[in-house]
């Protein structure tokens, strides 16, 4: 079915609550979404309204739209989440992990009770403590917690029958109640020891822990009080090598995500009372939505399947469903959970932190030739190019008044500038500008020279608007080249648009009669920035070092008697030709070192010029 098509199907869909499916040639579900309006929604795509470069990416491959009427948003919310599960869309955002969490589970009510990693919560009158992510983080508690407090660490079947103590009671990490005599009230109190790790609650411990290394001190048993000691170290030692994020003790999940296109990677930092007790990352490929609704149906996923629900979840922007998320959640937690997208104090820097632990995972994640290869396959459909351009050059044209008019190129290689590549161009001059003349004439210089060099660029940008692009492609076209070329504009007048926002930048294409309006987000634009930032700055350097050299060549050159090196020295020493031409012509001449007739000479001359 054709947009046209599709258009006027979605203009007979009712305005109520419901979800929207999206299907491609073959049938397949490709994306579902959920809307208040399921007319509004969905008319967006096709009316201009949403201008997001991904959903022209999205309209190209569906061909039909079905709708489901739900009673209100929160079935809507529900239905959408069911139907996601169950066609896995291509282009929806689906959690992926298949790893399971892991609790640690202490059975006070044991006998010899121990510490141990299951992968199921049970309602067996034991204590759980998660579910963590399977982590580093969580093998160094366990580390830490066996240093400390010497509880067993063997299955009952082996526990039952062993004839002696393991390796464990050897390195004193175990106090052997498999074949020792230990007293059980003082291996209560190792437990309650681990508890107190476990929860966070170290400080009564080590007091404790002190009290007994001192009490085992005066009692002369200095093998027993050393081993405290090292447990109390090493308790400190944890507790300075985690960072407190808050005094107050909160336990809060924070999100941060970094994108690059429809490459995306999100972080969730998650802060157990008041410190960072771990760190979960996911990544993302061909995510043609936008980073709210990512956010959505990520948060509508996270928290299935067992994982802990903390009082409070950070985000780093807005989203549009957050009520029905957290209706959901305080449902399933039993108690109110808080959202909440901070703009300054400690949740402000906490976000910043989880932004810059996804930039990390993302840049870890995807090296820089699979960063390249995304930028230029986003270029090739945006522009709507046949081949993904990996050499980029882009040129501008500078000039005053009509004078020193000067051309520059920079090259871009795999979305990074390529210094090799840069060149200038001295254009002639007959005192009027004339930029559509000064483009043909570089891209035609440039053309002629990367044709015998074969070394010509994927695609060429012309920084400019229809003019200048008509004169770049008319030297492309009498060379006989096939080459793309586009240009890049700012927006005639204002830059606000009607709604208080700055107009974006539109890219002109020699086989479309209107420009395109640049995405207002994203690696492309900011690789449309770059280059184009880089081509102004390359093209103004240059131009104000012609101007510069002309102004210094037609005051003191000519003159005779006054050379390169003299020339120098009168310019170090006052900065300029009009500080030159004010100063007395004994001041000149013991600057330059020169005779005084000479620098009288040369004021004259300049104070003529002047005039």
């Amino acid at each position: 079915m054709e947009l046209i098509q599709l258009s006027k199907k979605v203009a007979t869909f009712p305005r109520q609550p419901g979800v929207y499916i999206m299907r491609d040639a073959q049938g397949e579900v490709i994306y579902v979404g959920k809307a208040k309006s399921l007319r509004e929604r969905v008319r967006s795509y096709f009316n201009g309204q949403d201008e997001r470069a991904q959903i022209s990416f999205l309209l190209r491959r569906v061909v039909d739209i079905e709708n489901i009427v739900t009673g209100s948003e929160q079935q809507a919310f529900v239905l959408e989440r069911d139907l996601i599960g169950k066609f896995k869309p291509r282009y929806n955002i689906r959690l992926k992990d298949d790893k399971e969490f892991l609790s640690i589970r202490l059975d006070e009510n044991a006998e010899w009770p121990r510490l141990e990693l299951v992968r199921r919560i049970q309602d067996d009158g034991a204590r759980y403590y998660g579910p963590f992510s399977f982590s580093h983080e969580l093998r160094t508690l366990l580390e830490v917690i066996k240093r400390v407090v010497p509880l067993r660490t063997c299955a009952d079947t082996i526990f039952y029958n062993r004839q002696r103590p393991c390796l464990e009671y050897q390195i004193k990490r175990c106090a052997g109640p498999c074949c020792l005599p230990v007293e059980k009230d003082a291996y209560r109190r190792w437990v309650q020891q681990a508890r107190a790790i476990l929860e966070g609650r170290t400080d009564w411990l080590i007091k404790q822990l002190e009290h007994d290394m001192q009490r085992a001190s005066e009692e002369l048993r200095f093998e027993d009080a050393a081993a405290i000691r090292d447990r109390v170290d090493t308790l400190r030692n944890v507790r300075q090598g985690q960072q407190l994020v808050s005094s107050s003790g909160e336990d809060r999940d924070v999100f941060g995500l970094y994108r690059e296109e429809q490459l995306v990677a999100l972080a969730i930092l998650k802060v157990r009372r008041g410190r960072i007790s771990d760190n979960q990352n996911f990544v993302f490929r061909e995510v043609v939505v936008s980073d709210e609704e990512l956010l959505e149906a990520t948060l509508g996923q996270y928290y299935e399947g067992g994982r802990e629900v903390p009082d409070e979840v950070v985000l780093p922007c807005e989203i549009a469903n957050v009520s029905l998320i957290k209706a959901a959640l305080d449902e399933r937690a039993g108690r109110a959970i808080e959202f909440c997208v901070p703009q300054r104090g400690i949740r402000q820097r906490l976000v910043g932190l989880a932004m810059l632990n996804a930039k990390e995972h993302f840049l870890s994640t995807f090296d820089s030739d699979t960063r390249a290869t995304e930028l230029s396959r986003s270029l090739a459909k945006f522009l709507g190019l046949a081949q993904a351009p990996r050499k980029v050059e882009c040129i501008d044209i500078s000039n005053f008044q009509g004078s020193d008019i000067v051309g520059a190129l920079v090259c871009f290689f795999d979305g990074r500038p390529h210094k090799d590549g840069y060149r200038k161009y001295l254009l002639p001059s007959d005192g009027k500008p004339d930029d559509f003349g000064s483009v043909r004439e570089v891209v035609r210089r440039r053309l002629i020279n990367g044709r015998q060099a074969e070394d010509l660029p994927d695609l060429m940008i012309i920084d400019g608007g229809a003019g200048q692009l008509k004169a770049a492609l008319e030297s492309r076209d009498e060379l006989g080249l096939s080459l793309d070329i586009v240009a890049l504009a700012k927006e005639r007048g204002s830059v606000v648009d009607g709604e208080g926002g700055i107009k974006p930048e539109r890219i002109y294409f020699a086989d479309r009669k209107e420009p395109q309006p640049l995405p207002t987000s994203g690696e492309l634009l900011n690789f449309f920035k770059r280059i184009r930032d880089e081509t102004h700055r390359f093209v103004i350097t240059f131009h104000r070092a012609r101007r510069s050299k002309r102004a210094v060549r037609s005051a003191l050159d000519g003159i005779a008697g006054v050379g390169p090196e003299r020339r120098s020295r009168l310019l170090r020493a006052f900065g300029s030709i009009e500080q030159i031409a004010g100063a007395a012509d004994t001041e000149v001449a013991k600057a330059g070192r020169m005779p005084l007739p000479l620098a009288r000479k040369i004021l004259r001359i300049l104070k003529g010029a002047a005039q």
